[in-house]
């Protein structure tokens, strides 16, 4: 499986997966690693797992979606909640053109990953915008619109 873009016969290949036979052990591989009880940073964990299982590419689709759900988990596990007021996915959309970046530079470079760490943990495991502002962004336009509920408005207004 490859990432390519670019118009037919220029085309430019981003990334390429290992092959589908060795799938199953590597899989194997990553699940006990990450369900096993490790000392990695939460934060670290979370981008390897990331990294790891986008690189892996084991479903036609969804793997990008997936790895940032694994990565969500993660980070709710070390907080200790079942919540997270941010997303990674968010974040990545934010971030989106630099995200693709390292991405590629690290899965077509060495085995070093500390550059997609550094990134992950800057751009991805904190967020960009404090949790209560944007609770209080949206607080105010609930309020806003609870005011003016019965007032007659025209479409411009």
């Amino acid at each position: 499986m490859q990432v390519v873009s670019g118009p037919l016969g220029r085309q430019k290949v981003h990334f390429e997966a290992p092959p589908a036979k060795r799938l199953a052990g590597e899989m194997t591989c990553f699940l006990d690693w990450l369900n096993g009880n490790t000392a990695d940073h939460p934060i670290l964990k979370a981008g390897l797992a990331h990294l790891w299982l986008v690189t892996l590419h084991p479903f036609d689709d969804g793997n990008g979606r997936i790895a940032r759900a694994v990565g969500d988990l993660l980070l709710a596990r070390a907080d200790g909640s079942p919540q997270r007021s941010y997303s990674l996915s968010a974040q990545i959309q934010r971030e989106r053109r630099d995200y693709y970046d390292i991405l590629e530079r690290t899965q077509k470079g060495s085995l070093d990953v500390t550059d997609w760490l550094r990134w992950f943990s800057t751009h991805l495991a904190e967020p960009s915008t404090p949790p209560q502002v944007t609770l209080d962004a949206v607080l105010g336009k609930t309020r806003f619109w609870q005011r003016w509920a019965t007032t007659p408005m025209n479409e411009r207004q």
